[in-house]
């Protein structure tokens, strides 16, 4: 597969072999049609080396190739496969790529309009994905297959543009006599080929093409600016659709120890990100250390799991191998290689941790003091509030929204709560279990109390946390239909078992956690009112993430130096730019957001450093900010408010003056291109004027 040249002048097209030979200089020859003819039927026909010798080595090399490889060179075009199917199957396979250049396409479409030339784009082999342009150039182009499902590579269509672009991976112009085939030779063209952005494969290629009388040597600088632009346009769409992914896999991975190996692989079969991978020998080579976008396999449409094994080589053999869905469709598949030392852990669901795998109950084990950092006057209040309210009897309900935390007050409580180290303390997740098995789960069964129960029967949540404290983790998912025998158990302290009519103790603190309104639900009908008091004899809210805004740097310092351990590696460097528009994001994941948002820059940078750009790329979206609860010296008023775009922008500002207006200087050291950061300075407003020392 051809891979992207390293040479860094790949873009510069004055100096990539292909895209000149019609401008005099080293090594350089202006076109002549009747002597690249002569040398043409010369070729074919066994001439000497020296009646060639004047045609560019890049259409040389070509022929040669064509020659070896028994393409007709009196052909009069491509091969052409348009049946529905083939072209059905063909965009979808490519459909990334397509989405990705429609607006090149569309902008280039109407430019060439009654210009004689036309803009095609193609897929890794060369069939023609889009054709667009003139029309009487498109329909011309019908008579060599010039035309969508069209296959112009090398071995089928001899020296052309695309063909020759892809058989090298750099930009080429073929004019004229240059082609192979006889039939194509009243055509001039000038492809691009397009790199994927994150492994460095050709993906396909963008080509002009038209009649003879079309050609101008700058013709190249349209397929290599629409290439670049398509580009950047599948590394944003491929970045955005990698964080939706690693944020998938912390949600719904499976549990893993310090010691295990994970690799995470998008739906293209490449690595993401990985920890503890074992070493690899793609492509027959020598072992060596996994790296991001190596792709283990080439996936196919519903794989199976033992498919995926038997795609990976012989020396990986994931103990686990998971697929991972992103709102709804599955975008990923996550490997893991367990510890030798280690047992087989539980795998989770999709979705939600499923209740079998949590504890049923702590028993014989203290439950220490969760750690809660935090500064902030509401998060203390709320540390003193679970203290207080412990030594009492009544039930407690935590509110706040997700991610905030709420789970650890809950266990903070009953560390406070518990009176001996033998304290049960159980945990029900109630979004997790399905409404035919909540009564079972909570009260517990007989033997044969319904298809599917346990021959020996089954102990229910509220019998393993008598003496002890059951948290009910959102309750506001509990059934309406389940919630009055909840109400009968909490009042009179004894359950009963599925099926049975004895009467078993059961003696709780009750602890709920909800982030919804729950006096809107009882509102709404769907939370029963004497439950909603019942539950929430004492309520203790806990502040979003927002509002407790002095609290960001110390929980971003724990969550960087406990990843750094983690994985092995240094903590990160937040600059003050990044720390600003940290401070005043709205946070709407809260400290989860934060602590994932983390482990995905500790994964996915390598310099270290993380800056304002490196935020938007890890999902933070633009212009979420708050404007209250930061404290005293980050609080600012709803008209200064400032949004990350605005930080990039005086980010990229400074950037440059501390270049001295160098652009090149400035996008190396921001880890950008070049042309990124133009567009860049483009959308940001900044004078042109910074730009004068560019180079």
């Amino acid at each position: 597969m051809i891979k992207k040249p390293n040479s860094p002048n790949n873009s510069a097209l004055d100096k990539v072999d292909g895209t000149g030979g019609f401008v005099r200089g080293p090594n350089r020859l202006s076109y002549n049609e009747n002597r690249v003819m002569t040398a043409w039927e010369s070729f074919l026909t066994g001439g000497g080396e020296q009646d060639y010798a004047h045609v560019r080595s890049l259409v040389k090399d070509s022929w040669i190739r064509c020659k070896t490889h028994g393409v007709d060179a009196h052909g009069v075009g491509a091969t052409l496969r348009n049946d529905a199917d083939y072209l059905h199957r063909l965009h979808e396979e490519n459909c990334d790529l397509m989405i990705a250049a429609a607006d090149s396409l569309a902008m280039l479409n109407h430019l060439l309009d009654s210009t004689s030339a036309m803009i095609i784009l193609t897929d890794r082999d060369g069939v023609i994905l889009e054709s667009f342009g003139d029309s009487r150039t498109v329909e011309a182009g019908r008579d060599i297959h010039l035309e969508v499902g069209g296959g112009w590579n090398e071995d089928s269509a001899g020296t052309n543009g695309i063909g020759t672009a892809l058989r090298t991976g750099k930009p080429v112009l073929i004019h004229a006599a240059e082609h192979y085939c006889e039939g194509v030779k009243a055509w001039t063209c000038a492809a691009a080929p397009i790199f994927d952005p994150f492994d460095g494969n050709v993906v396909g290629v963008v080509d002009l093409s038209g009649p003879t009388e079309i050609f101008q040597r700058h013709n190249m600088t349209v397929p290599v600016i629409a290439a670049h632009q398509i580009e950047q346009i599948l590394h944003q769409r491929g970045t955005g659709e990698r964080m939706q992914l690693m944020e998938a896999c912390l949600n719904s991975a499976p549990t893993l120890s310090n010691e295990d190996g994970m690799v995470l692989l998008d739906r293209n079969g490449r690595v993401v990100c990985h920890r503890n991978a074992p070493k690899i020998d793609l492509d027959g080579k020598a072992d060596r250390s996994m790296r991001t976008g190596d792709r283990l396999f080439s996936p196919k449409a519903d794989m199976t799991e033992t498919e995926i094994a038997a795609s990976l080589s012989a020396k990986m053999k994931p103990q686990v191998i998971k697929p991972i869905l992103v709102e709804g469709k599955v975008r990923g598949t996550v490997l893991v290689f367990e510890h030798k030392q280690r047992v087989r852990s539980t795998m989770v669901s999709t979705t939600r941790i499923s209740t079998s795998a949590l504890p049923s109950a702590n028993l014989n084990q203290a439950v220490p003091p969760p750690l809660i950092l935090g500064e902030s006057k509401g998060i203390k209040r709320v540390i003193d509030m679970v203290g207080r309210v412990s030594a009492g009897r009544g039930s407690v309900l935590i509110e706040g929204e997700t991610g905030v935390g709420k789970e650890l007050f809950g266990r903070l409580f009953f560390s406070h709560a518990a009176r001996r180290q033998d304290t049960p303390f159980v945990t029900v997740n109630c979004g997790a279990i399905t409404k035919d098995l909540f009564g079972g789960e909570l009260f517990g069964h007989v033997p044969g109390a319904f298809t599917g129960a346990l021959r020996e029967g089954k102990k229910g949540k509220f019998e393993q946390a008598h003496g002890g404290v059951l948290c009910l983790d959102e309750i506001g998912e509990m059934p309406l239909e389940v919630q009055p025998f909840l109400l009968r158990a909490l009042e009179e302290k004894v359950v009963y078992r599925l099926g049975d009519s004895k009467p078993r103790l059961a003696d709780v603190r009750l602890v709920a956690l909800t982030n919804r309104d729950l006096l809107q639900e009882v509102e709404a009908g769907s939370f029963r009112k004497d439950l909603y008091y019942r539950i929430s004899a004492i309520r203790i809210p806990v502040p979003a993430l927002r509002e407790r805004g002095e609290d960001i740097a110390m929980l971003l310092d724990h969550f960087n130096h406990a990843f750094a351990e983690e994985l092995n590696s240094v903590p990160l460097l937040f600059t003050e730019p990044a720390m600003v528009a940290l401070s005043r994001y709205a946070w709407p994941g809260n400290v989860r957001e934060l602590r994932n948002l983390v482990e995905r820059l500790h994964l996915t940078l390598s310099d270290g450093t993380v800056d304002v750009p490196d935020l938007l790329y890890s999902g933070i979206a633009v212009g979420e900010t708050g404007t209250e609860g930061f404290g005293a010296q980050t609080k600012i008023s709803a008209d200064e408010v400032v949004d990350l775009a605005e930080i990039e922008c005086l980010t990229i500002k400074k950037v440059i003056e501390d270049n001295n207006g160098n652009l090149t200087l400035a996008a190396k050291q921001m880890g950008i291109a070049r042309s990124t950061l133009y567009r860049k300075i483009d959308l940001c407003g900044i004078k042109r004027v910074l730009t004068a020392v560019s180079d």
